[in-house]
């Protein structure tokens, strides 16, 4: 690893885990610690993908990268010290590819790894598009050049965004088992074309499966609402049928959903072990930062879901239209009681005669007073320099650079904005170690109060919530028992849906 990109990567690493919320990384145990791989991975949220990839792996990466970035000096030296590999979009450009194609066989050649995003643009926020076959001719390019010895790798990577653009977000990274290249040695000497083809399509078909791929807005849409809905109710009762199959027949979690849900191997573990992770230092201070401090949900599990969800909207859209449409209606009309009453989907996840009036009063006012200096503090020194980032993000040409956009500048503003006041602090005669905890505690108290407006809203919901279950209990009577129903259709639905799979009924969505 180059000194260049071991700086870069440990300081973008600490960067972006500070940008979002969670970062979580499945499947890692199926990078090979050495030897000739391809990342291939999705490209939902433009730079900042390869952040994401080159900080969750200790394996150097040589990107694959338009050629258009290395117009500016500066970037094209730090992506010539990175081992970035540029690529040639224009027909003209031929040879100038073909320099680039020698260059990806030469890092393989040395056991190295490349990143490619074989889209070739920045996709959709739930839809990985038709890829491109660069992937494959480079995979099988350095192969036959090897005499069909050299043994490359491709790891399809998932990246899943919960929001791909939205500040303190949370981020899940899917590595996938690895594609062995020399099974296409034999059909690639007979076929060059033929094996690219066949290679293409078993890498778009991995990264669909490790990227939460749901085709066309109009059912992402209608997965989010059902998500909203159902998502959590559906792992309660998945956990509640392990917990039941354990205690009368001693079915491993795993035997009991093989075909609902595929936890990673460090997910399984931390769940046997019973204790959870051992958290780092650097950990322990990211959360102290942000403070984020609870212990965040499983991704995995809450992107299967929404994939789930998907594969049975598509079903039943096909399978039973009239029922689907039906079910349509009834997800808008509960949504639209929701909107008048100003409540959510989960309103009901706490029953509300289990909260007090009074005490969560009480709470509000306590927390609100108790720590209103620092979180007014952390506002106003932070609000001018994150208006500005916003700003600034919202210029980008295209949705899927904001968070980019904003991560970049962000870094060189509030940089610029802390530097100020020290310098300030410092030629204005202050002590050089005083004007350091001063600064220090700038951002920290920027991101409490961020805390501090989020569990001011959490209270606030509880106070109409409780409010609505004392003086409106015709109405959240109605409320629960819409709920209920629809949650019931739902797990008929859910066991329509199983059976249909189990008979082999369902189609295999079409690629884009």
């Amino acid at each position: 690893m180059t000194w260049m990109y071991k700086t870069l990567r440990q300081a973008l690493s600490l960067a972006v885990d500070l940008f979002y919320v969670d970062i979580q990384a499945t499947g890692r145990h199926h990078i090979p610690a050495e030897g000739p791989i391809i990342f291939a991975a999705n490209h939902p949220n433009s730079v900042m993908d390869t952040v994401i990839l080159g900080s969750r792996t200790t394996r150097q990466i040589s990107y694959m990268a338009k050629s258009g970035l290395f117009k500016n000096p500066a970037v094209a030296f730090v992506f010539n010290q990175c081992g970035v590999i540029p690529v040639f979009r224009n027909p003209k450009d031929k040879a100038n590819n073909e320099d680039s194609f020698r260059r990806a066989f030469d890092v393989l050649d040395e056991g190295g790894a490349i990143g490619i995003f074989p889209e070739g643009q920045n996709s959709k926020e739930r839809e990985v598009l038709e890829i491109k076959t660069g992937t494959a001719r480079i995979a099988l390019g350095a192969v036959a050049r090897s005499g069909y010895t050299l043994p490359v790798k491709i790891v399809p990577v998932g990246l899943n965004f919960e929001d791909r653009d939205m500040f303190l977000s949370r981020v899940l990274v899917r590595f996938s088992e690895p594609i062995e290249c020399l099974d296409y040695a034999e059909l690639h000497q007979k076929d060059e074309r033929e094996a690219v083809r066949q290679l293409t399509e078993k890498i778009q078909e991995c990264i669909q499966d490790a990227a939460t791929h749901i085709q066309g807005v109009r059912i992402l849409d209608l997965v989010k609402d059902i998500d909203q809905i159902y998502g959590r109710h559906l792992l309660d009762t998945i956990e509640k049928e392990r917990i039941e199959a354990e205690r009368t027949m001693s079915i491993t979690f795993d035997e009991l959903r093989a075909d609902e849900l595929d936890l990673d191997d460090d997910a399984i573990v931390k769940e046997l072990a019973g204790s959870g992770e051992q958290r780092s230092l650097r950990s322990w201070l990211l959360d102290e930062v942000r403070s984020t401090r609870k212990p965040q949900e499983n991704l995995d599990e809450r992107f299967w879901v929404k994939t789930r969800i998907a594969e049975a909207v598509r079903y039943f859209e096909k399978a039973d239209p009239a029922m689907f449409n039906v079910m349509k209606v009834r997800i808008w009309t509960y949504k639209d009681h929701l909107r008048q009453v100003r409540l959510r989907h989960e309103f009901l996840d706490r029953p509300p005669e289990t909260l007090s009036l009074r005490r969560e009063g009480v709470k509000l006012t306590i927390y609100a007073i108790l720590f209103a200096i620092p979180a007014v503090w952390g506002f106003v020194q932070n609000v001018l320099p994150y208006l500005m980032t916003k700003h600034f993000a919202l210029l980008a040409p295209d949705e899927a650079m904001r968070a980019i956009w904003g991560f970049f500048v962000g870094i060189f503003i509030f940089g610029a904005w802390y530097s100020a006041f020290w310098t300030g602090f410092f030629f204005g005669g202050m002590d050089p170690i005083l004007a350091s905890i001063w600064v220090a505690s700038l951002p920290v108290t920027g991101f409490f109060f961020l805390r501090y407006r989020a569990r001011l809203s959490r209270y606030r919901s509880r106070i109409l919530t409780r409010t609505l279950f004392q003086t409106e209990t015709l109405l959240v009577k109605r409320l629960r028992e819409e709920r209920e129903n629809i949650l019931k259709e739902f797990d008929g639905l859910r066991q329509r849906f199983l059976s249909a799979e189990e008979a082999g009924l369902l189609e295999e969505p079409e690629t884009t």
